[in-house]
C-alpha cells in the first residue's frame, strides 16, 4: 500500500479521493486548513493524518509529503489573489512533489493542455500550471482533465431545484459533458496503485454528457416529482455569478467537442464509473432540499 498526501482532503474532490484511498487500505495525509472542522475529525477517525496548512504554505507542504510515495493535489480558484494566487499554488505543489520524488496527479480541468486561452481565468491558470509542470524533467506525474461537476447540481438556488425546477443558461437540447467527484477519485486512486501504467499521461474525464431536458427527467424520476427545464438568459447568470462563469457556460453552449465516455470507460474499466442518472441516486435529495 502507498503513502498519500491530498491535498485540499475536505474538500469536494480530495474528500472523495481521501475515503476511496483509505477504503483501499492506504495511508492517507490529509493536508487541511482546519484540522478541527467536522470533515477533518471524520478523516482522522477513518485513520488518516491531518496536518494543518493550506495549499499555499510551502512549510506545511514540504512537512506533509515527507515520506508520501504519491500526492492528489488540485489548486483552488476564486482565491482573494485571482489568477495569480492560483498559479502560485500549483507551481509550489509541482515543486513539493518532484523534490519529494513523489507521483503527482494532479486534478486540473478539460483542455488545459491546449495553447489557446480558453478566456475562462480558472481554466487559464490551469493551462499555465501545466505548463509549468510540463517544463519540470524528472516529474512523475499524471494529470486529469476533468469537465463540469455533477456536484454543481446541489447548489439548488443557483440552478431552480429549490423552486422545483432545473434553470440552467443552456439550450434545453444542448449537450453537456459532466463527472462527479466519485470518478476523478476512481481515476486518481487508480493511477496511485498502477503508477507504471499512468505516469506521463493526461487524461480528460467525464462520467456522463446530457442535455437539460435529460437531466431533468432523471432529476423528475429521482425526486418523484416533475422538474421542468428552464433556460436561464446568460445576462441573468452574469449578474448572479460574475463574468467567469457566464463566460464558461457560453463556451458550453458553443462546444462541440465532447469527450468520448464511451473509449473511457472501455480504456479504465477498474473505475466504478456513474452516469448522471446513477450519480443522482447517491443523493439524499430529500434533506438537501428541505435544508
Amino acid at each position: 500500500m502507498s503513502t498519500v498526501l491530498v491535498i485540499g482532503a475536505t474538500g469536494k474532490q480530495g474528500r472523495a479521493v481521501a475515503d476511496l484511498l483509505l477504503r483501499r487500505g492506504h495511508d492517507v495525509v490529509a493536508l487541511t486548513r482546519d484540522a478541527d472542522s467536522a470533515a477533518a475529525r471524520t478523516l482522522a477517525e477513518q485513520g488518516a493524518r491531518t496536518v494543518v496548512g493550506s495549499p499555499a504554505d510551502a512549510d506545511a507542504l514540504s512537512k506533509a509529503v515527507t515520506g508520501a510515495d504519491a500526492v492528489f493535489g488540485l489548486s483552488l480558484p476564486f482565491g482573494p489573489g485571482g489568477k495569480d494566487e492560483e498559479v502560485a499554488q500549483g507551481r509550489l505543489l509541482v515543486d513539493t512533489a518532484a523534490q519529494a520524488g513523489a507521483h503527482l496527479v494532479y486534478s486540473s480541468v478539460r483542455g488545459a493542455d491546449r495553447i489557446v486561452d480558453s478566456q475562462v481565468a480558472h481554466a487559464g491558470s490551469k493551462q499555465q500550471i501545466e505548463a509549468y509542470l510540463r517544463e519540470q524533467d524528472g516529474l512523475r506525474a499524471t494529470v486529469l482533465g476533468p469537465v463540469y461537476f455533477m456536484e454543481n447540481m446541489l447548489n439548488v438556488r443557483f440552478n431552480g431545484l429549490a423552486n422545483g425546477r432545473l434553470a440552467m443558461p443552456l439550450s434545453p437540447d444542448k449537450r453537456l459533458d459532466q463527472v462527479t467527484v466519485l470518478d476523478i477519485a476512481g481515476l486518481a486512486v487508480h493511477a496511485v496503485e498502477n503508477p507504471d501504467d499512468l505516469v506521463g499521461k493526461r487524461i480528460d474525464l467525464a462520467s456522463d454528457s446530457v442535455t437539460g431536458t435529460e437531466a431533468a427527467a432523471v432529476l423528475s424520476e429521482v425526486l418523484g416529482k416533475e422538474i421542468p427545464y428552464h433556460r436561464l438568459p446568460i445576462e441573468q447568470v452574469r449578474q448572479w455569478a460574475g463574468d467567469e462563469v457566464a463566460t464558461m457556460f457560453q463556451r458550453f453552449e458553443e462546444n462541440t467537442h465532447f469527450v468520448d465516455t464511451a473509449a473511457l470507460r472501455a480504456a479504465y474499466p477498474q473505475v466504478s464509473w456513474h452516469t448522471f442518472e446513477q450519480w443522482a441516486s447517491t443523493v439524499d435529495w430529500d434533506r438537501l432540499l428541505q435544508a
